[in-house]
Order: structure tokens, then C-alpha cells, then sequence
């Protein structure tokens, strides 16, 4: 039986080296991350997180990292990633280190857990439907690659959010996203904390389109590459035959980067989007926006982690983005499970 025992500083470097050896996928398409030197650091975004360590015969079998979240008349736990040792798999180790987190739900009394599985990963998913977790929703993962300028008529003004216009842009966002599960409305305070608090985002990468003066859309332009690097392991047929056509057309044409196998790649993410009904075209000013800063730094892909349900897909369609999907799986613990129908899609969430 595995011992189940809290992080320590001196599992860091293990603790990293297990999740290179644990790509997030199948045979035909899986993906690994690399998170930098520290395991801990894509988790002190969060206010309140924890980390547990799987031990079998002596040795670093696995772990498992959650978050508690506070909403106005609930909590809940996020699980962030589950991970097992190669050598140590079908021995129970992951059911146990899930069986903990819910044991930690059950004791703070939250009404449920989560968590976010890519597409892929038919093991986990398997496992995660053994164990009572119900599919609720489906999650689009669009990816760009800034390989031209867009060149358009500027409409509206874009400007960085400065802190006169704050009240109005997290009333913005508060509206459009009112009523999707997982979303607590912000104050101008708590969305200033919450975004410095995340590296590589932050105020100054708050982005507002106004129109006589008025914000019509907004949204934040993520650094997420601070946090994780991702290569993918297995690569589609299909994307390695784009690969070799773009190849070719690149020597006549700007063309589209398609990620090698085992090539590590940097994404930059657009976040926290809101925008007025009737100015889709506003939000479509500031992806433009963003899109020529990624070209002019000769940074390759950008994208975003999006209900599908969200108009805001209808505005990415338009830069030929390539689609994955992630599953949100949920378990309920003090109640019945909440409506997922419509969700907000908390960026730390994303950094899998």
C-alpha cells in the first residue's frame, strides 16, 4: 500500500523528472509539459493549494495537486494533475492519491471536485468514470500561429487598461460572464490582485477597445510559456502531413507553423475575453492586436481554452486555429452537481 505523505522542497527535482516521463495522450496523439524548474510554482497562482506524494517501496511513485476555490455560497476543489511513476502504475496509486483529495473535499465540507483531461488521455478518463467522475462539458483548445501581420482598419482604440477605466472592464466581464458555473464576480481590486498574481499576465497585458470612449471589449494577453512549455510526443498523421505542404509553400508564402514531434513549443493565451453584443469585431481588433505583437517578437503560436458555447469561438474561427478538446470531468460531494452548461474557464485552470 503506497504511504500518502505531504510535499517536501526535496521532491521537486523527482517530482519533475516523473512528469517528462508521463505524456497526456494515446498512440495516436499525446503531449508532455515541462514546467520549468519548480513544481510548485504553477500552483502559487492559487490561494489555497496542496501537493501529495505517493510513496512505494521506498521510492517516489507519484503525486497529486489540487486547489480549494471560494465562491460566493460554495467551495470546491480543482484537481490539478495526477501523476504516476511509469514503473508504478496498475497498483492503485493514482485511485489513492485521488481517494485523498476527496477525502480533503469531504473534510471542508465543498460541494464538489474537478478536474480537466485532454481529449487523449483514454487512461485517465477511464479510470476517473471508474471512480464515479461524470463528464460534464466539453473544453475547445484553440492554437494559432502568428506567422503574418494582420492588417486591418482600426475601428476602435486599443489601449492597455489603466486604472481610471478598471471599474468599467471588470463590470464587462462581470456581465458577460454572469451566471457560468465557476465564475465569481470580480471587483476592480480582486481582478488587479488576481491577474499580478499570475506570471507573465498581469495588468499591463489587460487589453480594452473603446468606442467613443467606452469600453466595447476587452480581454488579457497571457504569457502562459512562463509556466509551461509543451512538446508533443505523438503527432497526427494529419499535422505531419501539413507540416511537409507548409514546408514547401513557406519558400513562396508566409505559412502556418505545425510543431514538430518532440519539438517544445511556447503559447501565449488570450484570456478573461469580454465583449458588448454587436462587437464581435472590437474583440476581433484586439486578437489582431495581440497577433502582431506575437509576429514582431517572432513568437510562433498563441491561442485560447474556450467553452464552445462561448461567441467568442465565432472570433478565433476566423485565424484557422487548430482544435483539440479537453474534458471537464466532476464528482459532487456535499450536493448534486451544479449546471455545466455554461462555464467560466478559469485560465490557471489551463496549465495542466
Amino acid at each position: 500500500m503506497a504511504n500518502i505523505r505531504p510535499f517536501s522542497e526535496e521532491d521537486n527535482k523527482t517530482l519533475l523528472s516523473i512528469e517528462k516521463l508521463c505524456p497526456q495522450g494515446d498512440e495516436r496523439l499525446a503531449m508532455v509539459i515541462d514546467k520549468g524548474p519548480e513544481i510548485t510554482i504553477r500552483y502559487e497562482i492559487y490561494d489555497n493549494w496542496q501537493i501529495m506524494v505517493a510513496e512505494e517501496e521506498g521510492q517516489t511513485a507519484g503525486w497529486i495537486g489540487w486547489t480549494v476555490k471560494q465562491h460566493p455560497d460554495e467551495q470546491y476543489i480543482y484537481m490539478a494533475e495526477v501523476m504516476v511513476h511509469p514503473d508504478f502504475r496498475r497498483k492503485g496509486i493514482a485511485v489513492s492519491l485521488i481517494r485523498e483529495a476527496e477525502e480533503q473535499a469531504r473534510s471542508i465540507n465543498a460541494t464538489h471536485l474537478y478536474c480537466y483531461v485532454y481529449a487523449h488521455n483514454q487512461a485517465f478518463i477511464s479510470l476517473l468514470e471508474k471512480l464515479g467522475y461524470i463528464r460534464k462539458k466539453e473544453i475547445m483548445v484553440c492554437e494559432m500561429s502568428a506567422y503574418r501581420k494582420e492588417e486591418t482598419d482600426r475601428k476602435y482604440t486599443l489601449e492597455r487598461i489603466e486604472d481610471k477605466d478598471l471599474p468599467e472592464a471588470v463590470e464587462l466581464l462581470n456581465r458577460y460572464y454572469a451566471g457560468r458555473t465557476h465564475f465569481s464576480p470580480f471587483t476592480p481590486e480582486s481582478f488587479r490582485e488576481y491577474a499580478n498574481r499570475i506570471l507573465g499576465y498581469g495588468l499591463e497585458n489587460f487589453l480594452a477597445a473603446k468606442e467613443n470612449g467606452k469600453i466595447v471589449a476587452c480581454g488579457g494577453f497571457w504569457d502562459s510559456a512562463v509556466l509551461m512549455e509543451m512538446a508533443y510526443t505523438k503527432e497526427p498523421i494529419l499535422w505531419k502531413t501539413m507540416s511537409k505542404v507548409f514546408g514547401m509553400l513557406r519558400h513562396f508564402t508566409a505559412m502556418p507553423k505545425v510543431p514538430e514531434e518532440g519539438e517544445y513549443f511556447k503559447l501565449r493565451l488570450i484570456v478573461d475575453h469580454a465583449f458588448e453584443t454587436g462587437y464581435k469585431d472590437a474583440m476581433e481588433e484586439i486578437l489582431g492586436y495581440c497577433n502582431n505583437i506575437l509576429y514582431d517578437a517572432k513568437c510562433d503560436f498563441f491561442g485560447t481554452y474556450i467553452d464552445p458555447d462561448d461567441d467568442f469561438l465565432e472570433v478565433i474561427k476566423h485565424h484557422r486555429p487548430q482544435f483539440e478538446k479537453m474534458y471537464l470531468y466532476a464528482r459532487p460531494v456535499a450536493r448534486k452537481l451544479t449546471d455545466f452548461d455554461s462555464l467560466y474557464v478559469d485560465c490557471r485552470d489551463v496549465i495542466l
